[in-house]
């Protein structure tokens, strides 16, 4: 029957699926609200880092760490995603997510695997190389891989690769390629009828459309965004939907609303702790400042944006914002200063290889020198604009660098030039436009409808916040005029009782820590200092054994020998920072308020009993706290007691032919499973594995450690 219930309980554990397989959405939710969170979850579930050359090295490495193959490789393709998030910080992150990749590559066995590890070394490209055209490809091999696939966990795969392609695209000004990705990642969204994934994805094809002055699909993809996020308490996701609006807002002029919603993001993610997104909402409010010709107000906002990148150690976001703040500067007049921001956001641009960042900046650094009178700067950077906006396919950029560059050839005689530019302005007037998908103007009746539907979501999930507020405070009100009526019946009698038990308490309090034959501070005592959350932890726990009068009790009498207990008690609190509570007759244990060693222990113990019926060998079994240094772990005093006795045993041990002394001490790498049930058995497990150091007086090797009934055939003394 036993066999049967061990082989069930065995095939139980089989089949349960790990809390990362039981909801992978959920997962993906968290990836996207708490990046932060989750790694450092995962970075506490699983020891890195992690080494094999091959699959069958990398299995008893997930045995080692209690994992089934696929749930810790999961945990990895996770963590290297985190690695690659732009809400991450960590340090050599690009250094450890090389160290992933490779990996991964040799643990990879299924079509799902590979298509990860392709769409992470196409994320590791974007985001640590700048190389957006170079990250596609790897980015079209994953979707090919597990195109054909319907499972949950490639369904998300395919989600994140058509965001991520999205974003690319739209990055390289590829705005077809970029759409039918974005819509894509909505349409399989809604197939899993998760609100929050829904939001995610319509909110993505706002801030596209945003970003092509398509102000009224942008209104309605929010719209639906701020309707699905009503029904759920993410402070990520609404945050971020208020500064998309903001963004909105600010490019159809509604100055005060821009504001408020930046403002009202700036707020959400400051309680997240997020400087990165921070710095967007700053950016927003300089912009609304820099479109009302505020140039001294969008300077101040940038300044403030330009602390929180250099704070989150952005150094794309702060060369953009040297961008802005070029323009802003240039704009108020001062081109001097215009030049500076400028040249430090083309150092970075051209050190991060970002040219279609580039572009834009070349063109600004034209602008300025143009207006300026600087035709030599004008004609360098109008050319750099103009290679870069050819290499990138961007017509308007390339007609302006023309212009910018046809007025300095002009300006510097070389009229040849000046001509073989206009010829090629022209030429470039004259070709056909792309067409495009949407049309790029609307009626303001269609935008104020947008505005309306929107304001509506708006009101509707505010409303849906305070009704629930009004009914949740109309039963406390209920609540508490019932207690308020009971509280007045009974409270006449209570207080009559209070001082009564307050004096009985304190009694209570005083006999429960005492011994009932010594009368002396004991056992009691110990715990419930040791477990008091009032008072620091101590530096130590320790027994001390007068071994020759363990039985004084009986040899000398009951009252004698408490007489000789208070003493020594006494001798040995004086002589030591700390309490001292005896368990038994010769039998004390030792709270320590000091760093002491055991050995110095040891000494300071025989000079106090010296004293004071000093005639017996003196054993101290000793344990340094905390026992493990993770301090989320929690362990009972219960357990702080049971280990120091099985210290005490050992230095018993070693015999009583002098002062012996035992210490042991919890390695960083230790598990809190060697503290578990049956405390002796997992002490002498942790000794054997290495797990736990041991420290005495006496010769290691004749200490006889405590056995466990059921395994007397452990061997440890040659580990001791």
């Amino acid at each position: 029957m036993r066999i049967f219930f061990v082989s069930v309980i065995f095939l139980l554990l089989l089949a349960a699926p790990s809390t990362y397989a039981q909801d992978h959405v959920a997962l993906e939710i968290k990836l996207k609200e708490s990046p932060v969170e989750l790694l450092q979850e995962l970075q506490a579930s699983i020891t890195l880092p992690i080494s094999a050359t091959s699959l069958s090295v990398f299995e008893r490495v997930a045995s080692d760490q209690g994992y089934r193959v696929d749930e810790l490789k999961y945990k990895l393709q996770l963590l290297t995603r985190l690695y690659l998030s732009t809400y991450v910080k960590e340090k050599d992150k690009y250094r450890k997510t090389e160290a992933l990749l490779s990996l991964l590559e040799i643990i990879g066995t299924t079509a799902y695997d590979e298509s990860y590890l392709q769409m992470l070394k196409g994320r590791y490209i974007a985001r640590s190389q700048h190389d957006y055209q170079q990250a596609l490809p790897h980015y079209d091999q994953a979707l090919s891989l597990i195109e054909s696939e319907q499972d949950l966990q490639a369904q998300l795969l395919k989600q994140l690769i058509h965001y991520h392609l999205g974003s690319l695209h739209r990055i390289l000004h590829q705005d077809k390629l970029a759409l039918i990705h974005l819509k894509l990642y909505r349409d399989t969204t809604y197939q899993l009828r998760t609100d929050y994934l829904i939001a995610h994805a319509e909110s993505a094809l706002g801030d596209f459309y945003n970003k092509r002055d398509q102000l009224s699909l942008a209104l309605q993809h929010y719209s639906e965004a701020l309707r699905l996020s009503n029904r759920q308490d993410k402070p990520f996701l609404k945050a971020n939907l208020q500064l998309q609006l903001a963004r909105v807002y600010r490019d159809l002029e509604s100055w005060d609303e821009a504001t408020q919603y930046a403002h009202d993001a700036d707020e959400g993610f400051k309680a997240l702790n997020m400087n990165r997104l921070r710095s967007h909402c700053m950016t927003v409010m300089a912009m609304v400042h820099a479109n009302q010709n505020n140039w001294n107000q969008a300077i101040d906002y940038y300044l403030n944006a330009q602390q929180l990148d250099y704070k989150d150690q952005n150094v794309i976001a702060q060369a953009l914002n040297y961008h802005n703040l070029g323009e802003a500067y240039f704009n108020n007049g001062n081109t001097k200063t215009s030049f500076e921001f400028l040249f430090k956001s083309n150092a970075i641009f051209l050190a991060r290889k970002s040219n279609h960042y580039l572009v834009f900046n070349d063109l600004l650094i034209a602008q300025v020198a143009v207006a300026n009178k600087d035709w030599l700067l004008a004609k360098k950077h109008s050319t750099l604009a103009l290679h870069n906006a050819e290499n990138l396919k961007l017509k308007d950029e390339q007609i302006e660098a023309l212009q910018y560059q046809s007025q300095a050839y002009r300006n510097l005689k070389q009229s040849d030039k000046a001509l073989a530019t206009l010829d090629k302005l022209i030429a470039l007037n004259l070709s056909t436009p792309e067409t495009l998908d949407t049309p790029t103007d609307y009626t303001s009746s269609v935008l104020a409808e947008q505005k309306l539907k929107l304001e509506v979501h708006k009101l509707q999930g505010e409303r849906s916040v305070l009704s629930t507020q009004l009914t949740r405070s109309r039963l406390l009100l209920i609540t508490a005029v019932i207690l308020v009526c009971l509280v007045s019946l009974i409270g006449v009698n209570q207080w009559r009782r209070k001082s009564v038990l307050a004096v009985s308490l304190l009694e209570a309090r005083g006999k429960s820590v005492i011994e009932p034959v010594s009368g002396l501070p004991g056992y009691k005592g110990f715990i419930e200092e040791l477990e008091s959350q009032n008072k620091d932890t101590p530096h130590a726990i320790a027994l001390v054994s007068l071994t020759g009068q363990l039985n004084a009790d009986i040899n000398q009498g009951f009252q004698c020998n408490n007489n000789m207990n208070k003493i020594q008690l006494q001798a040995l609190a004086h002589s030591l920072a700390g309490k001292v509570y005896l368990i038994r007759p010769g039998l004390f244990i030792l709270s320590l308020r000091e760093p002491v060693t055991a050995n110095e222990l040891l000494q300071k113990s025989r000079n106090a009993i010296d004293k004071d019926y000093g005639d017996t060998s003196i054993h101290i079994g000793m344990l340094p706290l905390p026992l493990l240094m993770d301090p989320d772990i929690k362990l009972s005093a219960e357990v702080h007691f049971g280990a120091v006795q099985m210290t005490l045993a050992a230095a018993l041990s070693l015999g009583q032919d002098t002062d012996y002394y035992v210490s042991i001490k919890a390695l960083n790498f230790a598990p809190a499973a060697i503290f578990a049930t049956p405390l002796y058995l997992h002490l002498e497990k942790g000794i054997m594995r290495g797990l736990l150091k041991v420290d005495t007086n006496g010769d290691k090797k004749k200490i006889l450690w405590p056995r466990w009934k059921s395994h007397e055939h452990l061997d440890i003394t040659e580990l001791a």
